[in-house]
């Protein structure tokens, strides 16, 4: 397969299948068709060579072990002279025990 999907798709990937319930059912809601959804790992995306034009992650080198193995999966399948776009929460100093017990810093 050359393309997933019709031109202007967007892909979302998590390893979670609860996260993948909640997009899906977001996605639903929106009326979105052009929104496909695959649960993965980011150490070895589920998606072919050069498959994708731009890729958007958000919090996967801080809470993956394996982050070395993430920038050459991410390589192999964005397009020569796509993009990556990197969203990470980077913690300066420990956090108190009161902000890493809560479920709102969950990441913490």
């Amino acid at each position: 397969m050359d393309r997933i999907g019709p031109d202007g798709s967007v892909l979302g990937l998590d390893f979670s299948e609860s996260m993948l319930l909640r997009a899906c059912q977001a996605g639903s809601q929106l009326g979105r068709g052009n929104v496909l959804f695959f649960r993965g790992d980011a150490e070895n995306l589920p998606l072919e060579d050069e498959s994708i034009d731009a890729a958007l992650v958000n919090g996967i080198f801080n809470l993956n072990p394996a982050r070395a193995a993430i920038f050459p999966e991410l390589a192999r399948v964005v397009r020569p002279g796509g993009a990556v776009y990197v969203a990470e929460i980077i913690v300066r100093q420990p956090l108190p025990p009161e902000v890493r017990s809560s479920e709102v810093d969950w990441f913490a």
